[in-house]
């Protein structure tokens, strides 16, 4: 068993799957892999992918009827992708945005790209204060955590969850992202293991390779945990019960995460 937690399988909403037919394959080959439910999570982006509530839920539901059509065993739960903006918290209290699983309290939040401002870790607690948890996917391809991984530690002691992408951990795209990937999970950074799925030849919907990544580095208890234990939990609403981050180590913090690695091949 292993669930999803982040997907562009909902056609014709974002850059993701173009048409129900691309839909539709996709999820025969998540199935082929093993995973048995996923999250369809499209962009919302202020401005260009304007996917509100409503409008994601009509094209979930004719999702869900396809599926049946087809009898392809994919049980799918709805969601959205927020890029951080100030007024997502007033949005989603007014019923305009999904929380994951339309309801969980749950927010899966997408970091700027190229600059992280200043007041994020306000913008954090604020939502937490308000009831809503913060998920932050795809943290591993974020180049301005690459480079101070120690604002992601502060964000997860503070209960800050974290997705990574099975690509990027199997090494599908930069050597540095897949270095970085593996120190996350190493650290006890990410909490979740997910495809970030947008076609079958953009990140292909599938984990089982990834999964034994995760196995091999911190054993089969924590890999079920990202793939099945804590998507259960986040689904239901329920509190995650989280292992404290390990701290880096004072050689990164000085010298930079690239400058360890730099460093560490050449001792």
């Amino acid at each position: 068993m292993m669930i999803d937690m982040h997907s562009h399988i909902l056609p014709g909403l974002d850059d993701g799957a173009a048409d129900w037919e691309q839909a539709i394959a996709m999820a025969r080959v998540a199935v082929e892999d093993g995973i048995t439910e996923m999250t369809c999570t499209p962009h919302w982006v202020l401005g260009k992918y304007e996917n509100g509530r409503m409008s994601v839920l009509k094209r979930f539901v004719e999702f869900q009827e396809r599926l049946a059509e087809e009898k392809i065993p994919l049980k799918i739960h709805s969601g959205a992708e927020l890029r951080i903006d100030m007024s997502i918290l007033e949005r989603v209290k007014s019923g305009e945005l999904l929380t994951l699983n339309d309801g969980s309290g749950y927010l899966l939040l997408e970091l700027p790209e190229e600059i992280i401002p200043a007041n994020l870790s306000d913008f954090f607690w604020n939502l937490q204060l308000n009831g809503f948890r913060p998920i932050l996917s795809h943290v591993e391809r974020n180049a301005v955590l690459r480079d101070n991984p120690e604002r992601l530690f502060r964000w997860v002691e503070a209960g800050i969850l974290a997705q990574i992408t099975a690509a990027s951990l199997i090494g599908e795209g930069l050597e540095e992202i897949s270095d970085f990937s593996r120190m996350l999970v190493e650290h006890r950074m990410v909490h979740m293991l997910v495809t970030d799925t947008h076609s079958l030849r953009r990140r292909k919907p599938e984990l089982s390779k990834a999964c034994r990544v995760i196995e091999e580095i911190l054993g089969s208890e924590a890999a079920a945990r990202m793939v099945c234990d804590t998507p259960q939990r986040v689904l239901r609403g329920e509190a995650v019960p989280v292992v404290d981050p390990i701290p880096l180590n004072e050689q990164r913090k000085k010298s930079g995460f690239w400058s360890f690695f730099r460093n560490r091949g050449s001792s």
